[in-house]
């Protein structure tokens, strides 16, 4: 029962943080005002892409008809599901504590949900379960939260345990079929993703090539443990010790037969994570350029989940006592148990002066707001009152954010006040301008 408790112990004090009434807004998670959620419509919209009816029609339900706020709901639906479908999901596929450790807190997904992206986080969580059973629910399931991580789960599904092939068309097929409601706009209106997805260049690929072929089989992601984008890290040689225990059990574990295919697995899935990086990068943008639906895998750090899926079935299999990986992992992944990590994981309130600027802006019928230099997360915008950052209407306002998570004004990566006093004296200088005393952090101007 000690390791058991040991790994439960670890995974919960590493999230512990989520804990909290305060929104986890951070990265690409966005906090939503009940205005925003009750302007949801019931049905399907194709903004919102394949998370549609998750996250737009659930949250409405949860939000505007059960009369739970997002602060809560937030976690009810995402967070803590997350939590317990990826414990859950890689024991019953894998049948190991370790494997539940390994899986739930390595670096790539720690910086996954550390960055909000919980779609991915989502489908990441329920990838074991697929991995396993390739049910047709649990693949409609997945790819609800995000089809390209249901297709590479897939895929290594196809790898290691090598499924009836007329079953799984008839699965995808189905899987299709209920996904039309956004395939149909986004091929008649391509405008729909824009950039989001189809329009990347050869250039923008290499760019969002950041991991090396030494992180990607160390399971290591680039950006461990600030998880600030663009800032790509050394190779941490610590991280080695994971791909020698998980190949040591090819020369001294149990099942060596049966771990080969997860060790090529895990072989193809760091060549490919790697993306453009070399050894080989050619190859990657000749996939990206030629092979139908690559596209979507510009960002290659998505086939972590190949090694993270392989390295939960191999590591166990090694000879390395479980409480020795145990207290390896621990020393591994410390910035996580000392609770440095970022972005969702330090939760921030919001200032009730956003709050105030919502009523501010909802007390005119329609109004517009431009934001200096760019829109808070934490600014309430609407059909008849849109934020924006370039031009604005003869009645509206100009708002400088009050940035409480130090990510508009940096320099240098770090958070730079001198910056945005620069942004208030620009507007202050701007003639037909009435500055709000009602504001003391945010900096808020009427246009008279």
């Amino acid at each position: 029962m000690a390791i058991p408790i040991l790994v439960l112990s670890i995974i919960g004090f590493i999230y512990l943080p989520w804990l909290t009434l305060r929104p986890l807004s951070a990265g690409d998670w966005p906090y939503l005002f009940t205005e925003n959620i009750r302007a949801f419509s019931w049905f399907p919209e194709a903004r919102f892409l394949w998370l549609a009816p998750y996250y737009q029609i659930i949250t409405k339900f949860v939000v505007t008809v059960v009369g739970i706020r997002w602060e809560v709901a937030e976690k009810l639906l995402w967070f803590l599901p997350f939590i317990i479908l990826s414990a859950f999901s890689s024991y019953r596929a894998f049948r190991s504590w370790i494997s539940v450790l390994i899986y739930t807190t390595n670096t790539y997904i720690l910086m996954i949900v550390g960055g909000g992206q919980m779609g991915v986080a989502m489908a990441y969580a329920i990838a074991p379960l697929v991995f396993s059973r390739l049910s047709f629910f649990l693949i409609v399931i997945q790819a609800m939260f995000d089809p390209r991580i249901a297709l590479l789960t897939i895929v290594a599904a196809l790898f290691v345990t090598r499924p009836k092939v007329k079953k799984l068309l008839f699965v995808l097929f189905g899987v299709f079929v209920i996904h039309l409601y956004w395939i149909i706009p986004m091929i008649f209106s391509p405008s729909v993703l824009g950039e989001r997805l189809s329009d990347a260049s050869a250039g923008m690929l290499k760019f969002l090539s950041f991991a090396s072929f030494s992180q990607t089989i160390s399971l290591l992601h680039p950006n461990w443990p600030e998880n600030i984008f663009g800032k790509v890290y050394f190779m941490q040689p610590e991280f080695l010790v994971i791909p020698t225990i998980a190949f040591s059990a090819f020369l001294f574990g149990s099942e060596k037969g049966k771990a080969i295919p997860y060790g090529l697995l895990a072989l193809v899935g760091a060549f490919l994570a790697k993306g453009t990086q070399e050894p080989f990068g050619g190859i990657y943008t000749w996939l990206f350029t030629y092979v139908p639906g690559f596209w979507l895998f510009r960002d290659s750090t998505k086939f972590y989940l190949l090694v993270a899926l392989a390295y939960a079935y191999i590591i166990p299999k090694s000879k390395v006592p479980s409480i020795l990986i145990v207290l390896l992992w621990a020393i591994l992944i410390r910035q996580a148990l000392t609770h440095e990590l970022t972005g969702t994981f330090q939760p921030k309130p919001i200032d009730p002066e956003y709050i105030k600027l919502k009523e501010l802006i909802l007390s005119s019928e329609k109004s517009s707001s431009f934001w200096v230099p760019s829109v808070s997360r934490y600014a309430f915008f609407s059909t008849e009152h849109p934020a924006i950052a370039g031009q604005i209407g003869p009645e509206g306002y100009i708002i400088v954010p009050w940035d409480s998570r130090g990510e508009i004004f940096l320099t240098e990566r770090q958070y730079d006040d001198t910056l945005r006093q620069e942004y208030i004296a620009s507007v202050s200088a701007l003639p037909n301008l009435q500055r709000d005393p009602a504001f003391t952090k945010l900096a808020v101007w009427k246009i008279r």
